[in-house]
């Protein structure tokens, strides 16, 4: 007799079977034998039923959708833990697909387009990767903090057009994920396109081919910037309608001299960001090559990764302590305890070199402040009388930035001064305005003064200044809106910092507080089994409390709308 039932279908197919099995048949075939024992403990696990595994493919089906998914992400991360050493282009993997729906159900058989949907959306994940339908993310828990739309997706022999949402939160995944949106915190790619040659003669035209392959190769040595060499004409490399920005460059010859450009703009807006000229002897050019793939590389390097500040610091006259710093930015972004220890060493040894220059100790101070506000200094009290006496010492050899005023400020404030706090940032001057963290860091410090809309025009200002936004500012804006009861804005600001930082504990705080005040209970007790499973030593409401804010009401509410939550979680 034949039965409908409503399901989750949970398809797997192990990448490039075909090719491990003739690459090596055996170890292809012991490696697949030792999956189906793992997947078949996982689905049973989680109160699943194997439908069936055949050669590099099975099918589960599961009762509702957290278990459904649950299975998967044990499934991948078992996998990937197998055997750490082995590099990712080695591992055997599955890719992982889920849709819900109906399922006939005869003689132990089962039938449905949600099996046939669930196997075409496998296809569209990565390797090691998993991929729901919108059917089965509009059912779970927490979507905003563990998902990324990939779009509506045409598949084989499925007439309808397929929302897909992909999963972007494994539990042993320690990286930020990419995504998009209005916050900029992507890492950025920039698209060289092909050069401009008008008027040359023969070795000129094959001088300017060298100086835009040096250009190019320069490019790729700048870190977290991705680069797509466009060799062909506009839109036919592929790759190249990802890059958000691009770089054009000419040589126009002129008898025996040659006008050299290059224009670096960016595409969504068609906004120049720089332009750049050389004029040089037609024979010159080669040795120009060298200067201007320099030139260029630096500037997008301060523009797009290091951040504006930096730009400031190649006023050094020195070269080796202008690369520390740069070291340094690179490290300190990394948000790791190991990455701010290089940095602090990087910038006292740029403060011990040149002590009369403002530049080392602001770095360093910004440094130890960070390392006290992360909890990655054995000492508190000893991290912040380090920052306040470097930024001292900057303010002293005239740091243009502001940025010391800015850390005195936050100094005061972490130890509960808050007057003082108020009176540092009231007095602070910026004879160059073009540094992202001291308005990030007045922005912070108004934040815990209650002065939520002014915090959230600074850190604009700030979001501005920087072609790559550290996700520190968009969480202080998310706080400062929620304290300003714009509630909406909070939880959407949350949720984006979270596609890009899973493991930010104050986001994670804004965004529970923020769906409980907007009702969304099934959501908010998820952000805070989040909390638990992440931090689990920390107590969301004890951790709020520490926090220097000085308005006592403001903070109640916040912590109102936590606790409701936690109680309701059990």
């Amino acid at each position: 007799m034949e039965q409908q039932k409503s399901v989750v279908a949970l398809n797997g197919d192990i990448v490039s079977y075909s090719q491990l099995l003739a690459e090596d048949h055996d170890s292809t075939r012991a490696i697949v034998e030792t999956f189906q024992q793992l997947v078949t403990g996982h689905i049973s696990a989680n109160n699943g039923t194997l439908v069936n595994f055949v050669g590099d493919n099975f099918m589960a089906v599961f009762s509702n959708v957290s278990e459904a998914l649950q299975t998967a992400i044990s499934v991948t991360s078992e996998i990937e833990r197998r055997d750490p050493r082995i590099s990712s282009s080695e591992k055997v993997r599955f890719r992982l697909g889920l849709d819900s729906g109906e399922v006939s159900i005869a003689d132990q058989q089962y039938y449905g387009d949600v099996l046939n949907i669930a196997a075409r959306i496998q296809t569209t994940a990565k390797a090691g990767g998993i991929c729901v339908s919108g059917k089965v993310y509009r059912n779970l828990d927490e979507p905003a903090l563990r998902f990324r739309s990939i779009g509506k997706n045409k598949l084989k022999n499925i007439p309808e057009l397929v929302e897909i949402f992909e999963f972007v939160d494994f539990p042993s995944d320690q990286t930020t994920v990419t995504g998009s949106s209005g916050l900029d915190l992507e890492s950025p790619t920039i698209a060289v396109l092909p050069i401009h040659i008008k008027n040359a003669s023969n070795l000129v035209a094959e001088a300017a081919d060298i100086l835009r392959q040096e250009l190019v190769h320069r490019l790729t040595a700048v870190p977290q910037l991705t680069v797509v060499n466009a060799k062909s004409e506009v839109g036919q490399e592929q790759g190249l309608t990802a890059a958000r920005y691009y770089i054009e460059t000419g040589v126009h010859q002129h008898g025996d001299r040659v006008r050299v450009f290059a224009t670096f703009f960016d595409v969504t807006t068609m906004n120049i960001v720089k332009s750049y000229k050389w004029f040089v002897a037609a024979d010159g050019l080669v040795e120009l090559s060298e200067r201007l793939a320099e030139d260029v590389a630096r500037s997008i390097e301060v523009e797009l990764i290091v951040g504006e500040p930096a730009g400031l610091y190649a006023e050094l006259d020195d070269p080796e302590a202008i690369e520390k710093i740069y070291l340094g930015w690179y490290h300190l972004r990394s948000d790791i305890r190991e990455g701010w220890s290089q940095a602090l060493e990087l910038f006292g040894q740029v403060a011990d070199s040149h002590p009369d220059q403002p530049y080392g100790h602001v770095l360093s101070a910004f440094a130890n402040w960070i390392g006290a506000a992360n909890g990655w200094s054995p000492n508190l009290d000893e991290a912040l009388l380090r920052a306040q006496q470097q930024a001292q010492k900057a303010s002293e050899n005239g740091d243009p930035t502001g940025m010391s005023q800015a850390i005195e400020g936050a100094v005061y404030m972490s130890q509960g001064r808050h007057r003082e706090a108020l009176a540092a940032i009231e007095q602070l001057e910026i004879t160059r305005p073009t540094c992202d963290v001291t308005y990030g860091l007045e922005g912070s410090i108004r934040r815990y003064l209650g002065q939520w809309e002014k915090s959230v025009e600074l850190l604009d200002t700030a979001m501005r200044l920087t072609g790559v936004n550290k996700p520190w500012y968009p969480t202080v804006k998310a706080c400062s809106l929620f304290i300003g009861k714009q509630i909406e804005d909070a939880m959407t600001v949350a949720e984006v910092v979270l596609e890009y930082q899973p493991k930010n504990l104050e986001a994670h705080v804004v965004l529970a507080a923020a769906q409980t005040e907007l009702g969304m209970s099934r959501r908010a007790k998820a952000t805070i089994k989040a909390i638990n499973e992440k931090f689990p030593a920390v107590d969301a409401v004890e951790w709020l409390d520490k926090n220097p804010y000085t308005d006592i009401e403001r903070v109640k509410y916040w912590k109102d709308a936590l606790s409701k939550t936690i109680a309701a979680s059990g």
